[in-house]
C-alpha cells in the first residue's frame, strides 16, 4: 500500500492522453475510458481523472492483493490531503449492486471543503478471478450532478482483461 501511496503522490509527474487506460498498464486486470476532454495522470497502476472545469475527480486503481479496505483507505487520505476535505462518518452509505454483469458495491460519504459540500463515492467492481477494481470519485454535489450521465458512461466502458 506505501507504493500506492507513493504513485498517488507523484501523480502529477506524469501526465497522460484521454481514452482507454488499461489498469495497471504493465498486466492488465481491467480498461476503463475516460472522456478526451478530461485531463488524466498515470498513477503507476491507476489512472486519476479531472472534469474539464476542475470540478470532479475520479482514481481508478487495482487494490493491491484484493485489500480493497486498505486500497480505500490510502485513496481517502489521498482526497482529504490533497483538498482539505473533511469527511462526515455519519453520512456513510454502503449499497450492493450490478454493473453489467460484475457485482459492485457503492460506498459513499458527504464531506465539506473550503469551497462547501462535497460527495465522495467509492465503487469496488469485482472482476473474474477473484480481481477487484476501486472507482473513487469526488467533488460538489452540483459537478457530480452535472457529470452523472459521463460517470455512468465511464463505469460502463469497464472491460475485464
Amino acid at each position: 500500500m506505501r507504493r500506492l501511496l507513493l504513485w498517488l503522490f507523484l501523480a502529477g509527474i506524469a501526465p497522460a492522453l484521454a481514452g482507454l487506460h488499461k489498469i495497471p498498464e504493465e498486466h492488465p486486470i481491467a480498461a476503463i475510458s475516460i472522456p478526451d476532454k478530461w485531463q488524466t495522470k498515470e498513477l503507476g497502476e491507476g489512472v486519476e481523472a479531472v472534469s474539464p472545469d476542475g470540478a470532479l475527480h475520479l482514481i481508478a486503481i487495482p487494490p493491491e492483493r484484493n485489500k480493497t479496505s486498505e486500497a480505500m483507505g490510502e485513496v481517502m487520505r489521498y482526497i482529504r490531503n490533497t483538498r482539505g476535505i473533511v469527511v462526515r462518518p455519519e453520512s456513510i452509505k454502503n449499497e450492493p449492486g450490478k454493473l453489467k454483469e460484475m457485482d459492485i458495491r457503492n460506498v459513499s460519504w458527504q464531506g465539506k471543503d473550503k469551497n462547501g459540500d462535497i460527495s465522495i463515492r467509492f465503487t469496488v467492481v469485482w472482476l473474474a478471478q477473484a480481481k477487484q477494481l476501486l472507482v473513487a470519485c469526488w467533488g460538489p454535489p452540483k459537478a457530480e450532478r452535472k457529470y452523472e450521465s459521463t460517470l455512468k458512461q465511464v463505469l460502463q466502458s469497464i472491460k475485464q482483461s
